[in-house]
């Protein structure tokens, strides 16, 4: 769930990659990933003539708050690791909880949140197998950071990885790579607001698919520790608002996001004893959330 790291971090792949194997993307997606890339304006050669943005805004980031990323980083992998057990256990594939593979967002704010939430929508499709939807969801992810100006960051070599059919590579590490190698477009403060967006709609997204999921049914203990990770992590999704408080569409989501600790309160006391009647009322609420904010 989101998931989302901007900065340098360390990525290398899980060992549990069992809980990983239907993340992969068929061989198949490659050919039309290419040209996708090119189309948005992506690949190698746009990567060597792409905008380069400086750093001297960097070291006003305020003390914690690199450190707070690698904290949310870590939604991404939960995530996978969550819906692949999902699929495994049971859990039917919900298209109608995604957002529209089609949707669009005004405004960059609204963009930089929307790569976060297609890429964990991404992650959800991929977890199932569900090759087409993941296709049509990075297509879309691809062409909102075209409009952001951050396509650049998703090379061609991270998604010739993500598309291969090795299953010994962690799909969700080379996703996570792949929308979140903006450290070198996104680390000016101005810049960093963008990141912080995305981690932020990558979070939301992540834990509305997953509470939608969980709502009617707590399969097993796993699903139920799964959760409870992605729901732990908020407290440092709040602090990413808080950061950038000024902005006032980053206090909006913070405040609405604090709306969340009453109904978060009852799952992180307890995270083997909690109740489908707390998952479902976390669910409207964060859909709530959702549907204001993208």
């Amino acid at each position: 769930m989101l998931t989302f790291v901007v900065f340098t971090l360390d990525l290398t792949p899980s060992t549990n990659l069992s809980a990983m194997k239907k993340l992969n993307l068929f061989p198949a997606l490659f050919a039309s990933l290419t040209i996708v890339i090119a189309a948005c304006g992506g690949g190698g050669e746009a990567e060597n003539t792409g905008p380069k943005y400086n750093y001297e805004k960097a070291d006003s980031l305020p003390s914690g708050y690199l450190e707070e990323l690698g904290v949310v980083k870590t939604n991404i992998e939960s995530s996978a690791a969550l819906f692949s057990h999902m699929n495994e256990k049971g859990y039917a594939f919900n298209e109608s909880a995604l957002l529209s593979a089609s949707k669009s967002f005004s405004g960059a704010s609204k963009q930089a949140m929307g790569i976060g939430a297609i890429g964990s929508d991404l992650v959800y499709s991929a977890s199932y197998g569900q090759t087409q939807s993941a296709m049509d969801r990075l297509k879309g992810l691809l062409s909102t950071a075209s409009s952001l100006g951050v396509v650049e960051a998703f090379n061609e070599e991270l998604i010739t990885k993500m598309a291969s059919d090795d299953s010994t590579v962690n799909k969700s590490v080379m996703l996570t790579k792949a929308y979140l190698n903006a450290k070198d477009q996104l680390f000016s403060e101005e810049r960093a607001q963008y990141a912080t967006f995305m981690i932020i709609g990558g979070f939301v997204e992540g834990l509305h698919v997953s509470c939608q999921s969980m709502k009617d049914d707590i399969k097993d203990d796993q699903v139920r520790i799964g959760f409870f990770e992605i729901v732990n992590s908020i407290g440092s999704v709040q602090h990413l608002c808080r950061v950038f408080e000024s902005n006032a569409e980053m206090k909006k989501l913070g405040e609405d996001l604090h709306g969340l600790d009453p109904l978060i309160k009852a799952i992180k006391k307890n995270a083997k004893g909690y109740t489908k009647e707390d998952v479902a009322a976390l669910a409207d609420a964060v859909a709530s959330i959702r549907n204001s904010s993208f």
